[in-house]
């Protein structure tokens, strides 16, 4: 009986081990792509920064605002997880604009790019959208939402 019992561990090594080294496979394949993915968004930071300012440059030059944005300027910019980008604004015309964010806005169940032009005091001055679509929604947006958006931007600058 004893020769039995001693049996079975061994065919049970043999079965599982196989099962644990896919498994564990499986998930250092996994690991490695997120590690890869977190460090192409981490080291890209600078680059996906000057291609955003540039297309935001283009499209104030567009809309013939004399604002510009500047170098990168962000409140918390140790977090690289975060998904707004803020930047120096030349203010040519005058507007008392200090600093810009560009972000994602929501509404008319689409995503839509945005400005946000803040202060020196980081009070939200205006909101320009950077599309026609998100002209027109803007138009359409209540007030109540405006306003969370700008709490938001306020909250981040302080």
């Amino acid at each position: 009986m004893s020769d039995v019992k001693a049996g079975i561990p061994e065919a049970r090594e043999k079965i599982l081990a196989p099962q644990v080294k896919d498994a564990l496979i499986l998930l250092g394949w996994i690991g490695g792509l997120i590690l890869i993915a977190f460090l192409c968004w981490v080291f890209t930071q600078p680059v996906r920064n000057r291609f955003l300012q540039r297309s935001v440059n283009r499209v104030l030059e567009q809309y013939g605002d004399p604002r510009r944005l500047g170098a990168p300027a962000a409140p918390g910019a140790d977090d690289p997880l975060k998904m707004e980008y803020y930047f120096t604004v030349s203010n040519a015309g005058g507007t008392g604009a200090a600093r810009a964010c560009v972000f994602t806005f929501i509404g008319g169940g689409a995503f839509f790019p945005c400005a946000a032009f803040l202060d020196t005091e980081g009070k939200v001055l205006e909101f320009l959208p950077l599309n026609s679509f998100g002209k027109r929604i803007i138009a359409q947006t209540t007030p109540g939402i405006l306003k969370l958006y700008t709490r938001r931007m306020e909250g981040a600058g302080s």
